[in-house]
């Protein structure tokens, strides 16, 4: 039979592993218009049933390989033949057969041997359920569309409708809004006017007061009943200007359309005058032309008075600063000379027109150049911080001139700042002193340099002779004892108990000479710091007891004997002062070369330092070892130490 689909004429699969005993049931089906498609298997049943799309399908149960209700099942599970109705046909007619059938998806069943009267009857039914459910689903589309397009018409006519409604809400929402920001206005107007400070008129075009506020009352000193609806000409209260001018000035204004400004003044209770500026500024309706004029006047008599007494204090200022010995100049913020006092021209020799109105770029003379004031002086006034500027320079003698010059800034009444002054203190013969003390202290250093010199020498001088030749003096009287005790001591042994007695006295002041030759100068210098300073660190920790330790660098450190002499004796007095003051147990020296110098830190753990004992009369050691730094062009500090304990540092140049 052909795969091909007829109009309107009903498919039916057959699924049977022998369709030969359908022939009468397959013969009946086809005189009845039916078109039949067969399957022999199950899987062969699946495939014809997603090609051909039946609407109705006979299904064995009983088949090889795949039974009837796997083929179903397998049906029932893809969306292209889920809606095909099966009916089941099988031999069996059991009932728990029926269910799994009905359960797996079966819409009927047809026990063979099958009448053809049974098949026929069912088949047509359930093509009619179809046919109807098909219809119905139909019907149901169609309702939908209609039912969308109705509500699509109704969501039309209702935006229509809303649209509508909201233009119209709007637009008494609107005239609400204006009618209430109107009265607002209104409300505004009068609760800003009656309590404002300020006198506030308003006059009609006939120049009338048809309102004013308490202000106005208070200020005139007028009821309310002899001013309301008056004129200027009428009722007047002002010294200046007259009613007449008044009048003018409010037609000016009405006509013109442009607020006017003008100053009053009249006096107050005591006398006093009162001045006002008074702005009219006219009114306008809804057609742009000017119905009334508003008069609003603000007290300014306090600035009035302000700018009095800043006349006074400027004129002051001029007199104190035209007679001041000192150098005054103002600046503004571009750096102009806009004031300059005669003392200016006296201590520069510059004369003031020269210089009137002009940036130190056009007229320069100190010593100092002139970029380097002028972004001085710009950071005083960008900052607003005080600077004080050294000027120098030569007068006409040739001589050195110093000025020490103070550079504030100047601020307005808004504490903007507008410029800067400066004023000069001539310090010339102060200067002088602090160059002659310096003079001073330079010599004073190189004396206590020369001092030291000599000082080291002596010392080096009287070890040696303490050493060589004291020491050769205890040697031979040593030897002149014990050469009697070896001649004599047999036969007294008196003699040999004072022999040994004074080769020991003997022994311990050559031990004394010894030492004594060492603390006034170390042998172990001339080997080095290095030495010098592992011979001080042991002999200090023999002798007091207190833990030191000597750190050295890796590198090879070469100073000459000066230097070493310096560096060892800052050490010394340093351990010293550790023993003295500081209670400490523990002491560590550092010894580094840094880039040409070097750096000798000396930390201890103490109870710290005192730094106010630097100032205490008879305090000279921490003194001299700053000198003794200076000498050599180094620095010295001593400060505590953050984990407790003071450190003392210092860093000499090594050439």
């Amino acid at each position: 039979m052909s795969n091909e689909k007829l109009p309107d004429m009903p498919t039916i699969l057959i699924v049977d592993d022998t369709p030969a005993n359908l022939g009468v049931v397959v013969e009946s089906l086809e005189n009845r218009g039916y078109r039949l498609v067969v399957a022999q298997d199950g899987m062969e049943g699946l495939q014809r049933a997603a090609l051909v799309k039946p609407e109705l399908i006979l299904l064995d149960v009983m088949m090889p390989e795949m039974d009837g209700f796997e083929v179903c099942r397998r049906l029932k599970s893809h969306i292209e033949t889920a809606d095909i109705p099966v009916i089941f046909m099988t031999a069996l007619a059991e009932t728990e057969h029926k269910i799994t059938g009905f359960k797996v998806g079966g819409v009927d069943y047809i026990t063979k041997p099958m009448q053809i009267d049974e098949v026929i009857a069912r088949v047509g039914t359930h093509l009619n359920l179809k046919a109807m459910q098909r219809q119905l689903q139909a019907q149901n589309a169609q309702l939908q569309v209609q039912q969308a397009e109705l509500e699509q018409r109704v969501m039309q006519r209702t935006a229509e409708l809303s649209i509508s409604n909201r233009l119209l809400h709007e637009e008494i929402d609107e005239r609400k809004r204006a009618e209430e920001a109107l009265a607002l206005r209104e409300r505004e107007f009068r609760t800003l006017a009656e309590n404002s400070p300020d006198v506030i008129v308003r006059y009609d075009r006939e120049y009338r007061r048809v309102y004013f506020n308490k202000a106005y009352m208070g200020a005139a000193g007028i009821e309310a009943v002899n001013a309301l609806g008056k004129t200027p000409q009428e009722c007047w209260w002002l010294a200046s200007p007259s009613a007449e001018e008044y009048t003018e000035r409010l037609q000016r204004a009405m006509d013109s359309g442009e607020t006017d400004e003008l100053l009053t003044e009249m006096a107050d209770s005591e006398g006093k005058p009162v001045y006002r500026i008074m702005f009219l500024v006219p009114e306008f309706d809804k057609d742009d032309r000017a119905v009334s004029v508003l008069s609003i006047s603000h007290d300014i008599t306090g600035i009035k008075r302000m700018e009095a007494m800043l006349r006074r204090s400027e004129l002051e200022f001029r007199t104190l600063a035209e007679n001041s010995p000192e150098m005054i100049v103002r600046f503004d913020r571009d750096c102009r000379r806009v004031y300059i006092n005669p003392a200016y021209e006296h201590q520069t020799g510059i004369p003031l027109e020269t210089v009137w109105n002009k940036t130190p770029y056009e007229v320069w003379k100190p010593l100092m150049s002139c970029e380097e004031f002028m972004t001085r002086l710009s950071r005083v006034m960008d900052s607003g911080k005080a600077d004080r500027i050294l000027l120098e320079w030569h007068d006409q003698d040739g001589c050195l001139v110093s000025h020490d010059t103070h550079a504030v800034a100047e601020y307005d009444e808004q504490r903007q700042v507008i410029g800067a002054l400066v004023i000069g203190h001539n310090i010339t013969d102060l200067k002088a002193t602090e160059r002659s003390l310096e003079e001073s202290k330079a010599q004073l250093r190189t004396l206590t340099a020369k001092r030291e010199e000599a000082r080291e020498e002596e010392r080096k001088r009287i070890a040696r002779e303490i050493h060589d030749e004291l020491g050769q003096l205890l040697n031979v009287l040593r030897l002149n004892v014990s050469t009697l005790d070896f001649r004599f001591g047999d036969a007294n042994a008196d003699l040999r108990d004072k022999a040994h007695k004074m080769v020991g006295t003997i022994d311990h002041a050559i031990l004394m000479v010894r030492n004594l030759a060492t603390r006034l100068r170390p042998a172990v210098l001339s080997s080095g710091i290095v030495y010098a300073l592992e011979w001080l660190v042991q002999e200090y920790a023999e002798s007091t007891g207190i833990a030191c330790e000597l750190h050295l660098p890796g590198d090879e450190i070469s100073l000459d004997e000066d230097r070493a002499m310096v560096v060892f004796r800052i050490v010394q007095e340093s351990l010293t002062n550790v023993l003295r003051h500081s209670g400490a147990d523990r002491v560590d020296i550092t010894l580094c070369s840094v880039a040409d110098s070097c750096e000798v830190e000396v930390r201890d753990n103490g109870k710290g330092f005192d730094q106010n004992s630097i100032d205490k009369p008879n305090s000279f050691g921490i003194v001299g070892m700053r000198e003794r730094a200076l000498i050599l062009k180094g620095t010295l500090d001593i400060s505590n130490a953050k984990t407790g304990g003071t450190v003392l540092k210092l860093c000499i140049p090594i050439e």
